[in-house]
């Protein structure tokens, strides 16, 4: 038998008697191609709504959505520029009163406003607010085509924002018309290849096109964005989490490799851990014990807080305990770290109550005992959607000291510097509702709730249910002949 020749034992297999060979194949069917028993025309005309009707439908679901996105951003820009007005606006009016001037300015403070502002209102963090309006500006001012794509629908918005992502760098000091030029270059390659390509291949696409269409050379650009190198804690689910390095590549490439040929050396016959899990190892307790080159970190240890019930720390329940800027860990986990860690802070909580065991208030300086105290509490910044850890953050007055605020729980609140800042410079304003929880309400008078990152509270017993009210009889107007048919002759009472 040739290779061209069809197999004797194929033209002989049994054939379903319920297919029907004659079914026509569904339309577009290349002719060489032959029907497909299990999904013919006859099984597609059984469907209700039909598969075309239902893909049309998720299509067109997407560009809508797409095209809210573009709207989103319109009315995010039309904002931005009315509020700019009015922060001019109170600039002038500002010089015209004299006085004293506070250390934001009436377009800093009106801009600092309008950015918490949406920011409460979407439910995002400041960097990814800032980011938003950014782009917002970028698409109306900057981007045209595909801002024009992004509101027909055609592209999604995040294919617009990787093309703004890599348009945001295409800058060129001292002559903004050179970069203009660049980006509408960079725009009219980039914007076709987003009607078609999926966001990552798009973005390797941008890098590539980015790099021809750039005005600066890659060494000038460098030597700026090493400004920007940073890391970033992301919490995972189970007891996990990732740490994210961004810097120079050879120095992120070195530091890999060798947290790599320090795990390799680690291997044996005896060694249980696997490569992957030796590197994790490695680095993570070179970060937490060691030192750099230059002494940099010698007698200085990773600290953080841990909260464990009594009980848990005596082995008489499983209740997680709960790792400051994290969340709930593992029983075992948090025993281990509140027995034998010097590095971290063991703070008990009571087994029936939950709250802490000792705190305390004094004067205008808040003890050391109560920043403890509203550090688990509070565990980040206080302003609706910060996550600026209450480490890096000011012990608050949320009503000033000098004007008759005390020096309680019930008054004090982490806020990082920056919405320490929007608090003294602006319109938000606080107000502790108890248990923790602050209120806060925007200039445009929205009011947004925060709870507490740590429930300090005692849990709230079920209570009883109450007892029907035992009936009040009104004397004074008792019928004085009731009628008693089980004792029609027993006299009135009175």
């Amino acid at each position: 038998m040739t290779a061209e020749e069809p197999s004797e034992s194929h033209l002989d297999s049994p054939v379903d008697s319920n297919v029907d060979s004659t079914a026509e194949p569904p339309p577009g069917t290349p002719p060489d191609v032959p029907p497909d028993s299990y999904l013919n025309a006859r099984h597609l005309g059984l469907v209700e709504p039909s598969l075309a009707e239902v893909y049309d439908a998720i299509k067109e679901a997407d560009r809508e959505m797409n095209r809210a996105a573009a709207k989103r951003a319109d009315a995010i820009y039309t904002a931005q520029r009315v509020l700019a007005d009015v922060g001019r606006a109170r600039a002038e009016a500002a010089v015209r009163a004299g006085g004293r001037r506070p250390p934001w300015s009436p377009e800093e403070a009106t801009k600092e406003e309008f950015t918490c502002e949406v920011g409460a209102l979407l439910r995002l963090p400041r960097r990814t607010t800032e980011t938003l309006i950014e782009a917002s500006r970028t698409l109306a001012e900057e981007l045209p085509a595909t801002r024009e794509a992004l509101s027909s629908g055609a592209i999604s918005y995040r294919h617009a924002q990787v093309i703004m992502d890599q348009a945001w760098g295409i800058t060129v000091d001292g002559d903004p018309d050179a970069a203009a030029r660049a980006r509408a270059v960079f725009e009219d390659v980039l914007v076709p290849d987003a009607e078609v390509f999926t966001v990552a291949k798009l973005a390797d696409r941008a890098r590539r096109v980015r790099e021809r269409t750039h005005p600066e050379t890659i060494t000038a650009r460098h030597q700026k964005s090493v400004e920007e190198r940073h890391v970033v804690f992301q919490a995972l689910n189970d007891s996990m989490a990732s740490l994210y390095v961004t810097g120079d590549a050879e120095k992120i490439q070195a530091a890999y490799h060798r947290t790599l040929d320090t795990a390799l050396t680690l291997q044996g016959p005896d060694e249980e851990r696997t490569l992957t899990q030796l590197a994790a190892d490695v680095l993570t307790d070179v970060l937490i014990g060691g030192v750099t080159p230059d002494g940099t970190g010698a007698g200085v240890s990773a600290q953080v807080n841990v909260t464990v019930p009594v009980l848990t720390l005596l082995g008489k329940s499983e209740e997680p305990g709960y790792l400051a800027g994290y969340g709930p860990i593992d029983p075992d986990t948090a025993r281990r770290l509140a027995a034998g860690a010097p590095s971290f802070t063991r703070l008990l909580t009571h087994p029936e109550t939950g709250v802490v065991l000792s705190m305390g208030r004094d004067t205008y300086k808040v003890p050391a005992a109560l920043k403890k105290w509203l550090e688990v509490r509070d565990e980040t910044c206080t302003f609706p959607g910060c996550r600026r850890s209450a480490k890096r953050s000011d012990v608050d007055h949320s009503v000033e000291w000098q004007h008759g605020g005390q020096t309680d729980a019930m008054n004090l609140a982490h806020l990082c510097p920056y919405h320490h800042a929007v608090k003294s410079y602006t319109r938000w304003t606080p107000r502790h509702l108890g248990d923790g929880r602050i209120e806060w309400t925007s200039p445009a008078g929205y009011r947004y709730i925060v709870e507490p990152s740590a429930d300090m509270r005692p849990p709230r017993k079920p209570q009883p249910a109450p007892r029907p009210p035992a009936p009040v009889v009104d004397v004074w107007n008792l019928d004085p002949t009731p009628d008693d048919p089980d004792n029609p002759d027993d006299p009135s009472p009175f």
